[in-house]
């Protein structure tokens, strides 16, 4: 089931990769755009991390917290991360707990469709990208989410992807 706009953003409560208590509520006050991925070892996701950090001065002049959700184990999400630190919150969710509440799908015909949409270009990319790769252990054919939610944990933007690769353009998320 798709969430809708303007209805509250399912609740989220764990902690992040590095073991920190998180909680979705407690960024009320801010914007959030929060991000469903595929797994550690996508090289799209990986060109989608480097195009969000590129912007993160720009998140922070616009009070927007990034909140990224993998279905990594936290063991392969810190292999990918390695010893950096990101102004970005990285959650893993391997039984798809989060995934479910936000209707967050698998698709084999929308995967297919994407290396007719530019996925292939994406993924030299992003292969290009990886300091060390971790392994893959997510489905091959998740596609990804993004949500922008408001000051009030609503949800202004819920974008389904058509396609791997096909995300919320960073100039929307800015409000440009």
């Amino acid at each position: 089931m798709k969430l809708r706009i303007l209805s509250s953003a399912p609740g989220i409560s764990t902690t992040d990769v590095y073991g920190q208590s998180f909680s979705l509520s407690s960024l009320k006050g801010s914007k959030v755009l929060l991000s469903f991925m595929r797994f550690a070892g996508c090289p799209v996701c990986n060109l989608r991390v480097h195009e969000l950090l590129k912007q993160s001065e720009a998140f922070a002049k616009k009070n927007i917290k990034v909140v990224l959700v993998y279905e990594s184990s936290r063991e392969n999400m810190l292999a990918y991360l390695q010893e950096d630190k990101f102004p970005i919150t990285f959650l893993t969710d391997p039984e798809n707990t989060f995934y479910k509440a936000y209707g967050v799908e698998k698709s084999w015909s929308k995967f297919l469709s994407s290396f007719f949409n530019g996925a292939l270009a994406k993924v030299i990319k992003g292969q290009k990208l990886f300091v060390k790769k971790p392994s893959n252990d997510g489905s091959v054919n998740r596609m990804g989410a993004d949500f922008l939610l408001d000051e009030n944990g609503k949800i202004s933007i819920a974008h389904y992807a058509n396609f791997m690769g096909d995300d919320l353009p960073i100039q929307t998320i800015l409000g440009k």
